[in-house]
């Protein structure tokens, strides 16, 4: 099955000034609408887009800034999808289950086309929100090219208040996100507003999990390599079924390695936290192999062989923890996902709040 994306911008006129000096205007936020391709009109292969294509028509802006980055553009010129460029329905024949995609702090909000696709070939409808100013950059289908905001470059990982300031207006664009979507319904009925999950990355997990107990629509959460030292306890709505998927690097010793000492610390205590105190059902895996960024595509962007195919591999486990996830958590439909994290597998374990395989 083929996958559409529909792009659309969305302005907030009830916020200015969000953060960002750039933003002296009303708030735009870009979405990304992927849906299945029923009918099979993409089965020509000509009409599939190309990596680069996500950021049209600003795809030289973007080259730059991702060579800058130290990506490899010969190999995402390479790179291609099953996705085609699209118009929604005015009317459609059945709605979809939703799922809300947050980034990771930095990132294009379609830089995880690996799971938005496996997510909308699952029969989903995968809708990303972009984080304008506070990613490396974001295209409007306007040509209007918005670059990462100056402040970002001042904002340390320890200041914390900053952090939550940028979790603040993420929430913010994703309840009008959801909003637009259901005023979107009163004439389309393609959104099953009733069946709506969130998946968020780094510090769109954390967004993710804050949004999940302030918002009644949202059904189901799934973490990756959330941002844990950034939780706040919340016992207003803590019931909704939660994946945590974290990277190798899951317990206190394995994480002062990479990270500064008070961000460990506080990364684990936030973990166990939430281990403890959800009441919902929970569960808490880790992915033997992956690294932070294993959870988006820029893995794949590298000159690194033995990293793509690695890369790749954690990548098919994620999507299908992912969707089996919201197959049963989501949809109550069946036990898929009970059964799969039942076995023992070799490329991930259960773990308790302190990160801990559970043997």
């Amino acid at each position: 099955m083929g996958v559409f994306r529909k792009v659309e911008v969305l302005t907030d006129y009830t916020r200015k000034g969000t953060l960002f000096q750039e933003e002296s205007e009303p708030r735009k936020i870009v979405i990304s609408i992927y849906y299945p391709d029923k009918d099979g009109l993409l089965d020509n292969n000509e009409s599939e887009m190309k990596y680069m294509d996500f950021f049209r028509p600003c795809e030289q802006q973007a080259r730059e800034i991702l060579q800058d980055i130290g990506m490899n553009m010969d190999i995402i010129d390479r790179l291609s999808t099953s996705i085609g460029e699209g118009a929604l329905q005015q009317k459609s024949k059945r709605s979809y289950p939703v799922i809300i995609y947050s980034p990771a702090l930095g990132l294009d909000r379609d830089m995880y086309i690996y799971n938005i696709q496996a997510l909308v070939k699952q029969e989903f409808i995968v809708v990303t929100v972009s984080a304008a100013y506070e990613a490396m950059f974001t295209v409007c289908p306007s040509g209007e090219f918005m670059n990462q905001s100056e402040v970002m470059r001042t904002i340390q990982a320890t200041d914390y208040s900053e952090l939550h300031h940028l979790i603040s207006i993420r929430k913010k664009d994703i309840k009008y996100v959801l909003d637009h979507l259901s005023n979107l319904n009163s004439r389309m009925e393609s959104f099953d507003m009733d069946k709506v999950g969130i998946v968020g990355h780094s510090i769109g997990g954390a967004t993710a999990l804050d949004l999940t107990m302030e918002d009644d629509r949202i059904k189901a959460a799934v973490l990756l390599d959330a941002s844990m030292h950034l939780y706040i306890e919340n016992e207003v709505k803590n019931t909704v079924p939660l994946l945590v998927i974290r990277q190798k690097a899951s317990t206190l010793e394995s994480l002062s390695i990479i990270l500064q000492e008070k961000i460990a610390n506080d990364f684990i205590k936030g973990q166990e936290k939430l281990f403890r105190n959800w009441n919902g059902y929970k569960s808490f895996l880790k992915i033997r192999k992956a690294t932070h960024m294993s959870f988006s595509d820029m893995p794949l962007f590298e000159e690194d062989e033995a990293l793509y195919h690695r890369t790749c591999g954690i990548h098919n486990q994620i999507n299908e923890l992912v969707a089996n996830f919201f197959q049963e958590h989501l949809l109550n439909q069946g036990n898929a996902y009970s059964t799969f994290i039942s076995y023992n597998h070799s490329d991930f374990c259960v773990i308790n709040g302190s990160g801990d395989e559970i043997l």
